[in-house]
């Protein structure tokens, strides 16, 4: 009776914990109740927490000045796109795997028993049978002949495997360039918040200057607000640079999956070689990326797994010869009504060889045949489009580097001549010989000089990086952050 008093509430009790349970789950589960009003869930979403458990953040050392290399160790190692495409890739393996499995045959053993009443009916009355056995199998499964079926697939899923590849250099060639570009952005940013600081200072100094002309009676009111508004007008553009600083710094901190809240230093454009000067032509540049694109490569051989994916619709009309064999150990204890048990055992086997044509499945050959085909037509075309794009990416990206190269050296020439232009005209302010306005508008150009050096110089960089994705020498060829 105790047993009884303490399972009977200790039941009722899981019963109800488990409807509770089940009803909450059923109400997590109901759709929006109007269209008009957002849904509003009442319990901690199930996504909530799988978005905590995935998050993953790179951890930098905020004393170091990380090279350009470095950072593209940093997002290669934390960049959960080209982790995807690695998972991709280990996908295509395991499927290629699969497909080479059926070249194998294929053995099962197996191992049963059971026990069973059967009463056969004999005459008017049921003869009572009383059976145990147990048997042990080997089967064996080879096809021998498929006319290469197997083969086909096998070349399909070893040409999807090699696509699978160079789509994940591909994930690494792009990040590559995302990461360069965003570090050009920062470099950029950067010194154009150093130029406009310099600014800043020469703006404040000739508004100094304007005040002690003021003083003593060499200039006019007018001079000294025109010179106060031209610093207003340098501290406005520096917070602004110094706000698209900070904008280029969190770009770049999320392509590394880095939080932007902590601080890190990376290598300035100072301590950076600007090249010089191209060191191939064009048409070298074109052949070289229609045999190092990893996008071009891949598309190539998406076109030979289709190409055997057609090959392994054909041979579905041709016949499979199939071998089937199985060998065993069989043994039995039974007993009958009114007579002793009684126990046997012998070995079994069991040897077929088939030979199967399918004569008519409703189409269902010519169809995937057909399928197989367009498919294989559709990726050609697509890659032939895609050829084009490449040999357009990289004409335009040859000719931007060419345009930045001479770009970088007529800013250097206007950089020289609008600081000489400068100093020349507050010399000449303070001998009395130019007028505020002539020096204000010296600073001007020296300001807008200064902002077309530094992007002139990233541009380089840039455009010389942009013609090495463009050609897919930037994934050789890119800076290694293991190099001292």
């Amino acid at each position: 009776m105790t047993l009884k008093s303490v399972s009977k509430p200790t039941g009722f009790i899981y019963v109800v914990v488990l409807a509770a349970s089940a009803s909450s789950i059923a109400i997590a589960q109901e759709a929006p109740i109007s269209a008009s009003i957002p849904w509003q869930p009442n319990h901690i979403s199930s996504a909530v927490n799988t978005i905590q458990n995935l998050r993953h953040e790179a951890m930098l050392n905020g004393d170091t000045a990380y090279t350009l290399g470095q950072l593209i160790d940093v997002a290669e190692d934390n960049n959960p796109a080209t982790h995807a495409a690695w998972n991709r890739s280990q996908i295509a393996a395991a499927s290629l795997g699969i497909a080479r499995s059926e070249l194998y045959p294929t053995l099962i053993a197996a191992s049963a028993g059971r026990t069973f009443l059967n009463p056969p009916l004999l005459y008017q009355s049921f003869a009572l049978q009383d059976i145990g056995a147990f048997e042990s199998t080997l089967t064996l499964n080879y096809t021998l002949l498929d006319f290469g079926a197997r083969r086909d697939e096998i070349s399909a899923a070893k040409a999807r495997l090699l696509a699978s590849n160079l789509s994940f250099n591909n994930e690494q060639l792009a990040l590559i360039q995302t990461v360069s570009t965003e570090y050009y952005r920062l470099l950029n940013a950067t010194g154009q918040r150093e130029a406009a600081e310099f600014n800043l200072h020469d703006a404040q100094a000739v508004e100094d200057s304007a005040n002690d002309h003021k003083q003593n009676g060499l200039a006019t009111l007018p001079d000294v607000l025109e010179a106060k508004a031209a610093t207003a007008k340098a501290t406005y553009e520096l917070q602004n640079a110094i706000g698209m600083e900070q904008m280029a710094f969190g770009d770049l901190a999320t392509t590394l999956t880095v939080t932007p809240v902590k601080h890190f230093r990376v290598q300035t454009l100072t301590d950076l070689q600007i090249p010089e000067e191209l060191n191939q032509s064009v048409e070298n540049a074109i052949e070289t990326s229609f045999s190092t694109r990893p996008d071009l490569l891949a598309g190539a051989e998406r076109v030979q797994a289709a190409e055997a994916e057609v090959k392994h619709a054909r041979s579905a009309y041709y016949p499979k010869l199939v071998f089937d064999g199985s060998k065993g150990w069989l043994r039995a204890w039974g007993q009958q009504e009114k007579y002793p048990g009684t126990y046997g055992k012998t070995f079994t086997y069991d040897a077929k060889l088939s030979l199967t044509w399918t004569v008519f499945d409703g189409f269902k050959r010519e169809n995937t045949l057909s399928r197989a085909k367009a498919e294989r037509a559709a990726v050609q075309e697509e890659l032939r489009e895609k050829e084009d794009k490449v040999t357009d990416q990289v004409w335009a990206a040859y000719t931007d580097a060419q345009t930045a190269l001479r770009e970088r050296q007529a800013a250097a020439s206007l950089l020289l001549a609008s600081n000489e232009s400068y100093s020349a005209a507050v010399e000449s302010y303070k001998d009395g010989v130019r007028t505020i306005l002539d020096v204000l508008s010296a600073e001007r150009d020296l300001a807008h000089a200064r902002a077309v050096d530094v992007s002139a110089r990233t541009q380089v960089l840039q455009a010389f990086m942009n013609l090495a994705f463009r050609t897919g020498d930037l994934l050789t060829t890119h800076l290694k952050g293991k190099q001292p």
